[in-house]
C-alpha cells in the first residue's frame, strides 16, 4: 500500500503471509478463542463502507479495485492463509509495510489504518463473523423458490443432494468467495464435484461426479444420486468437463445481496432442525432412510450419520462369537492387478 493516492512501488509484494512472522506477532496470535473474538469484532456495513473508500484510494492502485490483486500487488480478499489473521496483526502490517518485498509503509492516521486492517479482516473471515447487509428471510424465499438453489443443494436436510450440502457454508468460505462462487461458479469446483463423462467399453456412456478415481477403478455418482462403481477394465476412456454443471445465479443486485445474507448464516446444522424434502429415489436409498435408519442399517461407511459405527444387531454376542466359523471368501478384485495369471491364483 502506499500514502499517496491509487499509487505504490513498481515492484510486485509478495503475499502478506509469506512474511517471516517474529516472536511478537506469534505472541499476539496464541491467545484464546474469546479474546481472538474480541480482537476481531464484525465490523459494521458502515464502518465497511468508509473503509472502502480509503481503500479505493490508498490501496486499489496495486491491489486492484476489487482487492483481487494486480501485477502489482497480491490479491487480499478471499485469501484463506489470511484467515484467521487478528485485526491488529494486519493493522501492523499495514502501518509498517513490507519494504523488502514493495510494499511501503503508511503514515495514514490510526483511524483509517483501523478501518483498512477491519476491512481486509472481513475479506478473509468466515462469512459467519462478518457483518453481510441484505434480508435473510427474503434470501431463503429466493433459495428454495425463484433462485432454484434447492434443486441441487440441500440445506439442514431440505433440497437436494445433487451438489455439495451448504448447511455450513458460513463457517466454511468468506463473503467474497460465496459472491464468486455464485457469479463464477466454474472458476473453482469443490472436490468431488468435477464432472466427468465415463465412456465405457460396451458402448455406453455415464455422467456425473468423479468421487473417486485410481489406475484400477472409478467411483461415480450420476446426477440422480446413484452410485456406480465401475472397474478399470469397464472404461475406455473418462472424458473431465471444465465447466461446473451449476450455472451462474441470475438474480437482481438486491436478490444477490439477500442470497448472500442468507447463505453467510449457514453455521452448521443443529438439533432438531432437520427437514428431510425432495423426491424419493427409485431404484436407490433415499435420503430420509439414510438420516433415520431402520436397526440393521448400515447405509454409509460409518453406518449412520453420527459415525459411531455401532450396530445394534445382537445374534453375534460375547457368548457365541468364539463358536463362529468361515463360511465363504470374497477375493477384491483389485488384488489379481498384483498375482500372477497362473491356474493356482485363479482357482483359490
Amino acid at each position: 500500500m502506499s500514502n499517496k493516492p491509487g499509487r505504490c512501488k513498481v515492484t510486485p509484494c509478495r503475499h502478506w503471509f509469506e512474511r517471516p512472522i517474529t516472536a511478537a506477532i506469534l505472541g499476539m496470535l496464541v491467545v484464546g478463542g474469546a479474546q481472538l473474538w474480541s480482537q476481531n469484532p464484525p465490523a459494521a456495513p458502515s464502518e465497511l463502507s468508509e473503509a472502502k473508500k480509503i481503500f479505493a484510494v490508498q490501496c486499489a492502485g496495486c491491489h486492484g479495485p476489487g482487492a483481487h490483486g494486480t501485477d502489482n500487488g497480491p490479491p487480499l480478499a478471499g485469501v484463506r492463509e489470511l484467515r484467521g489473521r487478528s485485526i491488529p496483526w494486519l493493522r501492523n502490517v499495514i502501518q509498517k509495510g513490507i519494504p523488502s518485498s514493495g510494499m511501503p509503509a503508511s503514515p495514514l492516521p490510526a483511524d483509517q489504518l483501523d478501518a483498512l486492517a477491519a476491512l481486509v479482516h472481513s475479506l478473509n473471515s468466515p462469512a459467519a463473523e462478518s457483518a453481510v447487509p441484505g434480508d435473510r428471510a427474503a434470501g431463503e424465499q429466493f433459495f428454495f423458490g425463484k433462485g432454484q438453489c434447492a434443486s441441487c443443494h440441500m440445506v439442514y436436510g431440505r433440497g437436494e443432494a445433487v451438489g455439495p450440502d451448504l448447511s455450513s457454508l458460513a463457517r466454511e468460505m468468506a463473503v467474497d468467495e460465496i459472491r464468486g462462487a455464485l457469479l463464477e461458479p466454474s472458476a473453482r469446483v469443490s472436490p468431488g464435484y468435477g464432472l466427468v463423462t465415463v465412456h465405457l467399453q460396451n458402448g455406453k456412456s455415464l455422467r456425473g461426479f468423479a468421487r473417486s478415481q485410481s489406475d484400477y477403478e472409478v467411483v461415480v455418482e450420476d446426477l440422480e444420486g446413484r452410485f456406480h462403481l465401475l472397474e478399470g477394465s469397464q472404461v475406455s476412456r473418462i472424458q473431465e468437463e471444465k465447466q461446473s454443471l451449476m450455472p451462474p445465479v441470475k438474480a437482481t443486485p438486491e436478490e444477490l445481496e439477500n442470497l448472500i445474507a442468507y447463505l453467510s448464516r449457514l453455521t452448521g446444522a443443529k438439533t432438531g432442525t432437520a427437514k428431510v424434502e425432495g423426491r424419493p429415489e427409485p431404484g436407490g436409498i433415499s435420503f430420509s432412510r439414510i438420516l433415520h435408519p431402520q436397526p440393521g442399517d448400515w447405509l454409509t461407511y460409518n453406518g449412520d450419520l453420527s459415525g459411531n459405527r455401532y450396530s445394534e444387531l445382537a445374534q453375534i454376542n460375547t457368548t457365541n462369537v468364539n463358536t463362529l466359523g468361515l463360511k465363504w471368501i470374497f477375493s477384491v478384485p483389485l488384488w489379481k492387478q498384483f498375482l500372477p495369471d497362473i491356474a493356482y491364483y485363479r482357482e483359490n
